[in-house]
């Protein structure tokens, strides 16, 4: 009995030590010449079709909208919830279409040992303009906005929990957002910070008010993460 017990004491110290390991990754990552964040002025990218809706079905019964158009219908108001705090936020917003990054390579940035995200990035050499020609210094690559309920960011980025499967849950205790970026250097052609954020907003009866909460708190903590990691 005594050594089923130091057995038991045994899987369950290994299994803290796991969920000790999990929490300690890094889920951003800065260039060592990146001690700048944007303030005041900020260009941005990416936000037009950076929104994925899941659990579709949940979204739609509560927010009574029909099945087949929820995903565009919540895509495109998280969108619109997102520039529109965005543009409260900084003085100067400059909003680039998503087509300037259209045949730009699909790259994977390496956050931690098991943390990846993917994204479009610019090629080495190509400065992106504006409709006016002005070259961004910096621009906030809005890769992923994965929108749904009690979301884990390490089941979607740690290489070794992605092809878990979710469980079917009927309810939920919070809505999520899941969002990853990258503030580039326009001029020098390379990510400055890249981070996966989580974001939970608690949900007792699910309305539209409560989705634009929750992309009003990612927002937050995109501009929170962007001000640390330049210190």
């Amino acid at each position: 009995m005594g050594g089923f017990v130091k057995i038991l004491a045994t899987l369950f110290a290994a299994a803290l030590l796991v969920s000790g390991c999990a929490e300690s990754y890094q889920w951003s990552k800065k260039h060592p010449d990146y001690h700048q964040a944007p303030y005041g002025e900020l260009a941005i990218v990416g936000v037009e079709n950076a929104f994925v809706l899941t659990r579709s079905a949940w979204f739609a019964k509560r927010l009574q909208v029909g099945t087949d158009s929820i995903q565009i219908l919540g895509t495109r108001f998280c969108a619109q919830a997102m520039l529109n705090e965005m543009r409260g936020a900084y003085g100067k917003l400059n909003v680039l279409p998503d087509a300037v990054l259209a045949n730009a390579p699909e790259e994977s940035q390496k956050l931690d040992e098991r943390i990846f995200m993917k994204g479009k990035l610019p090629e080495q050499g190509i400065v992106i303009k504006d409709s006016t020609g002005f070259a961004p210094p910096q621009i906030l690559i809005i890769h992923e906005v994965i929108v749904g309920t009690d979301l884990n960011r390490a089941n979607f980025f740690d290489y070794a929990l992605i092809h878990n499967e979710s469980p079917d849950r009927t309810a939920a205790k919070n809505i999520s957002a899941i969002v990853s970026y990258t503030l580039w250097d326009n001029e020098k052609q390379r990510p400055l910070f890249s981070a996966v954020d989580e974001i939970q907003h608690p949900v007792l009866a699910m309305t539209w008010n409560d989705l634009e909460i929750l992309v009003r708190l990612a927002v937050s903590e995109i501009r929170k993460n962007l001000y640390m990691g330049a210190k």
